[in-house]
This record gives structure tokens, C-alpha cells and sequence, in this order.
């Protein structure tokens, strides 16, 4: 075979590659941008004590006057993430284990020992619906790992003192915050007799009490 033959061989192809259509990379950039803007908008930076999958819309947002959240739909999304564990759903707990939160004296009764059980919790025997329990409950105000806000600890306990058949008045944040006050140096949970020692009555706000002087 001599030079000029070879030279009029055909050469093998060589591998291309097709470039990615400029449609189809815009179209990608503008579904990443706005998945983006989606999340940063609506995940409520993904808390579980504000995601509700019924308050979702769709369209055009109504901008008129937003009626406040009510308190007890909050409440039953945080005593759910929070409480539900141990006194159920069904706000009858565990026999001999969970004391219920249903037609319980310390659920319906004095709000002052409600609020303070919430901030440091409970460690030894209690009776309740005159059957004892002996299992500590954790803290969930200033003693708590993390620390439930005045209106988280306020939503629940209006939601316990109205669910299940209970009909006791609400529980505001100003008094959950007066008791975080009043107890804010106590470092140890409560045990019962310290809590029925505690006046019934919740104590007078702080400028109430110095308008008394």
C-alpha cells in the first residue's frame, strides 16, 4: 500500500458530545430559584410547633386584616410534639405510670400549680383522680434543655384545661410569665407537697403588689 492509498482511507469518527440545549438550562436555574424561594417562605424554618399541612394555600394570599392563631390549635400542635408521649392523645395517660390530664384536680384546678408543674416539673409520688403516681416529669420552662416561651407554655395549658371534657378558663402568657418570675431561682422540680403548700390564687403582678405599698 503506498502513501497516496492510505491517505484516502476513511478516518475513524471521533466521540462528540451534544451540548445541553440553553432552553433546558434555563428551565432548570428558574425550578432551583424557585423551590428555593418556596422553602425560604413557607418552611417556617421547618419547626414542628408551627407546620400544619392544613394551613397550606395555594394562589394569591388575601392581604385584609389576619385573624390572631387561636390558642388552642396551637396548643394541641405543641402538647402533641411535646406531651402527647407520655398522657396520650386521649389525655388519660398511662395506669400507674402517666397520670391523665382528664378531669385531673391539678389540670382543672389552681393555675398557679399548673404553670409552676410546667416550669420545673415534678419528681416523686403525687395522687391524682386518688390513684398514685411515681414518675418524675421533666421541666419545661427555665430547667428545660431547651425552653419552652411563655406562649408555648400558655397554649398548651389552655388546650389541657379545655380538651377531653375539661372546662376550666385559659391559662394567658402574662401569667405563665408572672410565675417564671416569681420562680425563677428554684433549680429543683417540685414534689407534691410543695405544690399544695403554693397559694391557690396566682400572685398579684409585680406593679399591682407596689401600688399596695
Amino acid at each position: 500500500m503506498n502513501p497516496q492509498e492510505s491517505s484516502q482511507l476513511p478516518q475513524a469518527p471521533a466521540e462528540r458530545h451534544a451540548p445541553i440545549p440553553g432552553w433546558l438550562t434555563g428551565m432548570g436555574l428558574i425550578l432551583a430559584f424557585w423551590a428555593g424561594a418556596y422553602l425560604f417562605l413557607y418552611s417556617g424554618g421547618f419547626r414542628g410547633d408551627v407546620y400544619d399541612p392544613g394551613l397550606i394555600t395555594w394562589g394569591p394570599v388575601s392581604t385584609g386584616p389576619v385573624a390572631p392563631p387561636d390558642p388552642k390549635v396551637i396548643g394541641k400542635r405543641l402538647y402533641t410534639a411535646n406531651c402527647a408521649q407520655c398522657h396520650q392523645a386521649s389525655g388519660l395517660g398511662q395506669a400507674g405510670v402517666y397520670p391523665p390530664l382528664a378531669a385531673s384536680e391539678w389540670v382543672t384546678g389552681s393555675k398557679h400549680r399548673l404553670i409552676a408543674i410546667l416550669h420545673h416539673g415534678i419528681a416523686g409520688p403525687i395522687a391524682v383522680k386518688g390513684n398514685l403516681y411515681n414518675n418524675n416529669m421533666p421541666a419545661w420552662g427555665d430547667g428545660a434543655p431547651v425552653p419552652l416561651k411563655d406562649e408555648q407554655i400558655s397554649a398548651i395549658l389552655t388546650y389541657i384545661r379545655s380538651e377531653w371534657g375539661n372546662q376550666a378558663e385559659p391559662v394567658s402568657t402574662e401569667e405563665v410569665a408572672l410565675i417564671r418570675a416569681t420562680t425563677k431561682s428554684r433549680k429543683q422540680p417540685w414534689s407534691e407537697k410543695e405544690l399544695l403548700a403554693l397559694p391557690s390564687d396566682l400572685p398579684p403582678p409585680p406593679a399591682a403588689t407596689a401600688a399596695g405599698k
